[in-house]
């Protein structure tokens, strides 16, 4: 588990991808026009961030940088990425501490 202090930058990550009844394979693609959405909360919830759109580096592959503030709150932080294709949503969590 990363570890983050204030003024560090976290580089978080997303891949798409979407899967093929017919050809039995996953494949990356790109989301719904202003997808994925990221949200970040600090440990007492608040959120610091709500629903960017994060940047599209490659076909079904997206960034976000989030630089913390001097004097974050301290302790455990959550947010989730969402995504929609055609009609079906998603939304996938993470976390990350805060020293």
């Amino acid at each position: 588990m990363r570890a983050y202090e204030g003024g560090d930058t976290l580089f978080i990550t997303c891949t798409h991808e979407t899967y093929d009844f017919g050809t039995n394979i996953w494949a990356l693609t790109d989301a719904d026009s202003g997808y994925p959405k990221i949200t970040i909360l600090d440990k007492d919830r608040v959120k610091k961030i709500d629903a960017v759109t994060m940047d599209r580096i490659a076909i079904g592959k997206f960034s976000y940088l989030y630089t913390l503030g001097l004097t974050p709150v301290k302790g455990w932080w959550k947010g989730y990425i969402d995504v929609k294709n055609e009609s079906y949503p998603d939304r996938e969590w993470f976390g990350f501490e805060v020293r």
